[in-house]
C-alpha cells in the first residue's frame, strides 16, 4: 500500500478548493484536521498564482448557479494548464437537466484527474435519461458496472461512493467495504472526501489506484473510528468525532483495518 498518509502530514500540501457553499467550514476543518492546507478560493483571477504551487484543485457543483458556471469552467481550464490535478464532484447532476448540462459541458472542456461521486451522480454523466432525488443514491445499481463505464467514457479515474466505495484506474477496479452509516446523515461528508482525495494527489494528474485506495480508507475507517465514539449519541456527535479522528489516524490504523477487493 501507498504511504502518502505520512506526506500529507510532513508536507501540508495546499488544496485549492471551488466548493459548495453548504460544506465549506467542514471541508476545511477536516484537510486541516488530515494536515493538508486548504484555500477556499474560487477567483479565476487568482487561479494563475495558486494552482501552480498547489498539490490540487477539487472543483464541487453543489451549489452551481449560472453565476459560477464560467468560473468553474476557466479554473478548470486553467488546472489543466497548469498541470494541477483536478479533482470534479459532480453534485446531484442527476437532479436536473440544468445540472447533467453544465457537467456534460464541463467535461467536453476539462480533463478532471478524478471524477468522484455516488453511485446515481455517476450513472447521470453516462446516461441522459437517469434521474436522481437531489443528493441521494439509489441501492439498486451495478456500481461495479457504472464505474467501469464512466471509466470508458472519461478515461480518468473514477472514485463511486456508497456503502460500497468502487474505484476504477488504469483498467483496475477495486470494491471498498468501510466507512460509516452516520456519513450519509451528515451534510458535506461526501463534499469533503473529494477534498480528501485532493490532498493525497501531489500535482500527480494520473495517480496510481493504490494513492486513491488510500485516500478513500483514510477517510472512511477514520468515520469507522468516529462512529465507534458516538453511535449511542447521533450525527451531531459523529460530525466531532470524525473531525478528531481524521486527525489521530494514522498509516498503521489504515493497513490493517482496511477492506479491499479487487474485481473483475
Amino acid at each position: 500500500m501507498s504511504n502518502v498518509l505520512n506526506q500529507i502530514r510532513s508536507e501540508h500540501p495546499l488544496v485549492i478548493c471551488y466548493t459548495n457553499d453548504v460544506v465549506k467550514n467542514f471541508s476545511a476543518n477536516g484537510l486541516l484536521s488530515l494536515g493538508a492546507s486548504p484555500a477556499m478560493s474560487e477567483a479565476p483571477q487568482e487561479a494563475k498564482d495558486f494552482y501552480p504551487v498547489a498539490g490540487s484543485v477539487l472543483i464541487n457543483i453543489g451549489t452551481l448557479t449560472k453565476d459560477h458556471e464560467h468560473a468553474m469552467l476557466t479554473n478548470g481550464k486553467i488546472a489543466n494548464e497548469t498541470d494541477t490535478p483536478l479533482v470534479f464532484d459532480p453534485v446531484a447532476v442527476g437532479a436536473s437537466q440544468y445540472r447533467k448540462d453544465f457537467c456534460k459541458y464541463f467535461l467536453k472542456q476539462v480533463k478532471p484527474t478524478v471524477i468522484k461521486g455516488n453511485a446515481s451522480e455517476i450513472l447521470a454523466l453516462i446516461d441522459d435519461s437517469a434521474t436522481m432525488k437531489g443528493t441521494d443514491s439509489a441501492d439498486n445499481l451495478d456500481i461495479v458496472e457504472i464505474a467501469k463505464k464512466a471509466y470508458q467514457e472519461y478515461q480518468t479515474a473514477i472514485i463511486l461512493t456508497g456503502e460500497t466505495d468502487v474505484i476504477v484506474q488504469d483498467d483496475k477496479v477495486v470494491k471498498l467495504e468501510n466507512g460509516s452509516h452516520f456519513l450519509a446523515k451528515t451534510t458535506g461528508a461526501g463534499c469533503l472526501l473529494g477534498a480528501v482525495v485532493g490532498a493525497f494527489l501531489f500535482r500527480d494528474t494520473h495517480p496510481s489506484i493504490e494513492t486513491l485506495v488510500e485516500a478513500v480508507s483514510v477517510y472512511n475507517i477514520a468515520a469507522e473510528r468516529a462512529e465507534q465514539l458516538s453511535d449511542s449519541k447521533g450525527p451531531g456527535t459523529f460530525l466531532t468525532h470524525f473531525i478528531d479522528a481524521l486527525y489521530r489516524i494514522d498509516a498503521d490504523a489504515v493497513n490493517e483495518n482496511r477492506h479491499v477487493e479487487e474485481v473483475e
